[in-house]
């Protein structure tokens, strides 16, 4: 199996030839993953053996700076990397799309930071949360921390997290968004992940009491939105100058298309079998033109989403590498090529179950857990269709999208 070192060693190479060596090794991955993929979602955490094929293969901080033992990567590769990983388990996929989250922000820290995360051991993993789950007190060289943060997917895979916290001033009153980069051997998990779908990421709740943050690992809300001139640390570390925000919210997307992907490898592998439909005529359903019209539909629907999101991806990598910062416009469409994405996801997989039927629900097939991962991970509140739909329509008739929400 091809690993992260053999694609940082092997000399010069464009990033299309890093992300298509990248995307080999998660294929190779990909029975394993879900052969262990029932494991992962009865224990809710992944599976050993997926973990430490992941972590050893180097694919959960893949997008991490070269200089840190990553191999640079942009938004394009986090999204068809984390695709191509949910196409063998959702869980896994949606943990290494986090991870590969954080690992594209360490581009925006300095080398002594990303050196306290990598150094130790350069297979380390980084998570993050976005919502400011904890609240803080400015204190000499740093920062003192409290609060809690849920939906920590990837906790147990973890060293580091990537969280925003809300800064208290004099009178206790919220003076500014931050986040902060803190070590996760100085937290508590609190084990409240019990849901029905995407069991797997082990998304419980970490918990910082009284943790000190140094300035220099944190970033302020301008940095991480991308509203501003990012800092560039080595002039060779263009991919980096990428709205976290706006990544995040696309990049969700990208394991939602490989799990799109996994019901389409399931339903035709289903097909193929030649099986009848029961009460009525056809004695292989494949004869069908209803099914064959549905099929056909949901594979239209998979690409179109597919489009829409590598769009976006071009977009965001495109500026990145030019040094230009993305107006409201354009990271209001982004929001509207997630939604799209979404929408026809999970209508190509509301498709699929109609054309394998009553089986499709059996615990035996694997199709009904890609059905309620997708749903559960297409519920997450960043990539919340409706509004993003919003904010797409606010910014097309020149509205303020402040109004909405952040982009």
């Amino acid at each position: 199996m091809t690993t992260l070192d053999d694609v940082t060693t092997s000399g010069s190479q464009t990033q299309t030839e890093v992300r298509e060596r990248l995307l080999q090794t998660a294929r190779e991955l990909r029975p394993l993953l879900r052969e262990h993929a029932d494991e992962s979602e009865r224990n809710r955490r992944l599976a050993e053996k997926s973990e430490r094929a992941l972590r050893e293969s180097g694919l959960f901080h893949a997008t991490a700076p070269r200089r840190s033992g990553g191999a640079g990567g942009d938004v394009r590769t986090l999204i068809e990397l984390s695709a191509e990983i949910s196409r063998g388990d959702s869980s896994a996929g949606w943990v290494a799309f986090i991870a590969n989250t954080t690992a594209f922000g360490m581009g925006l820290f300095p080398d002594d930071v990303r050196e306290l995360v990598y150094g130790p051991d350069p297979r380390n993993v980084a998570i993050s949360q976005f919502a400011p789950g904890g609240t803080a007190e400015k204190v000499d060289g740093g920062y003192r921390i409290n609060g809690k943060w849920g939906f920590a997917s990837g906790c147990y895979q973890a060293q580091w997290t990537l969280n925003a916290f809300l800064v208290l001033d004099a009178e206790g009153q919220p003076s500014e968004v931050r986040w902060a980069l803190m070590p996760l051997a100085d937290m508590r998990i609190e084990d409240t992940w019990y849901v029905v779908g995407m069991a797997g990421t082990g998304s419980n709740t970490l918990v910082a009491e009284d943790l000190f943050v140094e300035d220099r690992c944190t970033l302020d809300l301008e940095t991480f939105m991308g509203t501003a001139v990012f800092p560039i640390w080595h002039e060779d570390e263009t991919s980096y100058r990428a709205s976290l925000n706006s990544l995040a919210c696309l990049g969700l997307c990208g394991p939602l298309l490989g799990m799109a992907e996994a019901a389409w490898d399931f339903t035709t592998e289903n097909l193929g079998k030649g099986r009848p439909i029961s009460y009525w005529a056809y004695s292989d359903r494949r004869d069908a033109p209803s099914y064959r019209l549905a099929l056909a539909e949901a594979r239209v629907a998979i690409d179109a989403g597919k489009m829409h999101l590598l769009r976006s991806a071009d977009e965001m990598d495109d500026a990145a590498r030019e040094g230009r910062v993305l107006d409201t416009a354009a990271r209001a469409r982004i929001r509207g090529d997630s939604e799209i994405a979404t929408r026809n996801f999970r209508q190509a997989v509301t498709l699929m179950l109609d054309i394998v039927g009553t089986s499709s629900f059996a615990q035996s097939n694997p199709l009904q857990r890609v059905w309620r991962d997708l749903t559960v991970a297409s519920g997450h509140g960043l990539n919340n269709p409706l509004l993003n739909r919003e904010i797409y329509g606010q910014s097309l008739v020149g509205r303020d999208t402040a109004e909405i929400g952040s982009l």
